[in-house]
Order: structure tokens, then sequence, then C-alpha cells
């Protein structure tokens, strides 16, 4: 959707991204059908796709690829006039903020549910089940490398490299993250994927 909506705002997208998009439509159709093991799994997909229906949780995914893509073609816009640091230090604080307010409420359906009040005896035990892991020195060091790896250093990467590329580019490269997981899995992992994968 991303170079769709940089057409839209009137940026001129090189056909080499057109057909990268239609590369990674044809991958996401083949992977979103369910192909039977019979000799002709092309047909079967075409079968699989034109009977399907469209459901919420479809719907869901479509917006959240709109946003994904509303995402990247903002930070390849904001890249060129802000610092990666900048970006970041405003990214962490709104999620953080966003975060906040839906733990409270969280929190607050946890403790109504509990029948315990905020502040009486035995509300902090009320919430414990929220996070069933946090005792846990694996947890919490999990929890670190997520946010210093693949939340704050990738992110740092990705607007520093979005500065230098455009939103439908950068859109092309980061559908690249399915190949790289793959790979990781199989060399890390010993995965093999399917077929259809």
């Amino acid at each position: 959707m991303t170079p769709l909506l940089s057409a839209l705002a009137g940026e001129s997208i090189k056909s080499s991204v057109w057909g990268g998009c239609a590369i990674a439509l044809f991958g996401l159709f083949l992977i979103s059908t369910s192909v039977s093991s019979s000799s002709d799994a092309m047909t079967d997909a075409v079968a699989a796709a034109t009977t399907s229906t469209f459901n919420q949780g479809d719907a869901m995914i479509l917006l959240g690829a709109l946003s994904w893509s509303m995402y990247i073609f903002r930070t390849s816009k904001f890249a060129k006039s802000y610092s990666e640091l900048t970006l970041q230090f405003t990214k962490t604080w709104l999620l953080a903020l966003m975060y906040l307010v839906w733990f409270l409420i969280t929190a607050s359906s946890a403790l109504a549910s509990a029948g315990t009040p905020f502040l009486s005896p035995g509300w902090v035990q009320s919430l414990l089940p929220l996070w069933s892991g946090w005792n846990s020195p694996v947890v919490w060091l999990l929890l670190a490398y997520s946010a210093v790896g693949p939340g704050a250093v990738a992110d740092l990467l990705q607007q520093r490299g979005q500065r230098e590329t455009s939103a439908s580019e950068s859109n092309i490269i980061l559908c690249m993250e399915p190949v790289f997981a793959a790979v990781c899995a199989f060399a890390i992992l010993g995965e093999v994927l399917s077929m259809k994968e």
C-alpha cells in the first residue's frame, strides 16, 4: 500500500517498485490460500481464493497494512527533516504513553473483576496475573533485548535508511523480513520451510 499512498501524494514510483509489489502480492496470494497436495496446485489456489469470504480478520489485517504503510510513508518524510535520535525519542515516548493508557484500562478491568479497589490491601496481587513472568530474570533479559535490538537499534537504522530511500523502496526492502526470518530459522533453529511457504 505504501507505493499507492506515495503515488496519491504525487510522488513518482519506479516501475521496479511496482514489480516488487506485484511479486509480494503474488507471494501473499500463494501463502494466504489453502493449497491441497494435488498436482494442479495453482488451480487449487485460484479456486480457494475465489471461494473465500472477506471477514473481520481480513479487514483488521488490511487496516494494519494501511497503518504500516502510513508509518513508512510518514517516516520517509520526517527522516529527511529530523535526526534519527529525535524521531526514536518521540516514537518511544508516544508508544510509552499509549501503552500506559492500555495498561491502566486493563488494570482497572482486572481490579474491577477481582472486586479490589485501587490502593486497597491486595490490589497488587490482583494485577500480577496480567504478567505472569514479572519475577523471572530471563523474561526481563528478553524484554531488554527486544527493546534494544529489534526495537531501538532496528528503528534507528530504518529511519537512517529512509532518509536516503523513498517510502516505496523502503517498503519493498522491509517486505524481505520473512525471507530473513526463514534464513535465520533455518540457520539457528534448523527449521525447514514447507513447499507452500
